[in-house]
């Protein structure tokens, strides 16, 4: 298949995606990753399948693709499914052993000090 057909079937996905039409794009990325496997596109048919609510079939890919020890994105990706499926010690083992989580939901660093301290009754909604 040719580059510029690729390209046009990435469009379709990213228009899907955009659209919320997730099994469209499932099926989309699906057959761009097939043709290309690049770790570019396992990681938008990964985000397809995140976003239609396929949490396993989502790790499943990720952790298939032997990149999600090196590329954040991936882990983050995988942990984030993780969280969805209620894998808890699998999701904090794929951040990184280091992390505790504490019963109100606050994370904790053993290498050192620092506590991230989650307020989820905050009215703030914005990322800063």
């Amino acid at each position: 298949m040719k580059e510029e057909e690729i390209e046009k079937l990435r469009g379709v996905v990213r228009d899907c995606v955009s659209k919320h039409l997730y099994s469209s794009a499932i099926f989309f990325a699906d057959k761009v990753s097939a043709f290309t496997n690049d770790p570019a596109d396992i990681y938008m048919q990964a985000q397809a399948l995140f976003l239609g609510r396929h949490y396993r079939r989502a790790f499943h890919l990720l952790n298939a693709s032997k990149i999600v020890l090196r590329d954040l994105r991936f882990r983050y990706l995988a942990a984030k499914c993780l969280e969805e499926l209620k894998e808890w010690n699998q999701c904090l083992s794929m951040l990184g052993d280091e992390a505790k989580v504490d019963d109100n939901g606050n994370v904790s660093h053993t290498k050192d000090s620092n506590v991230i301290y989650l307020d989820k009754d905050s009215q703030d909604r914005e990322i800063n």
